[in-house]
């Protein structure tokens, strides 16, 4: 391969890469709440009737600050209570400057449904 093919070769890496670099981590960070969100399914499951609307959203954050996830903010954790289930959602927007003003933006909008057990 020629200087010309090797410079075109890196150049083209070059352009790939960092993009790559800063839109991968906000992937990343929607699987984090993603499985932040089953996790809570699956233990809120298994603790039936003891659990209120302040504790999940307080669980969710603390999740989120041991998965060094600071981002998301009490106002993103929606915890509604209806008669049989819970019902949480998380919405967030992720913004990363990629060249100038060009920007790639991400926005997050989960829910789960989680149905209230009543154990005697």
């Amino acid at each position: 391969m020629t200087t010309v093919g090797w410079l075109l070769t890196v150049g083209l890496i070059i352009a790939v890469s960092i993009p790559a670099m800063k839109i991968i981590p906000i992937y990343l960070s929607d699987v984090k709440v993603h499985n932040a969100l089953k996790k809570l399914e699956m233990d809120l499951t298994s603790q039936a009737g003891i659990m209120t609307a302040a504790k999940i959203k307080q669980g969710l954050l603390h999740r989120f600050e041991l998965q060094n996830m600071p981002e998301i903010t009490p106002d993103e954790i929606m915890v509604t209570q209806t008669a049989d289930a819970f019902k949480v959602r998380i919405t967030h927007q992720y913004s990363e400057r990629i060249i100038k003003d060009k920007y790639f933006t991400f926005k997050i909008d989960k829910s789960v449904e989680i149905p209230i057990i009543i154990k005697n």
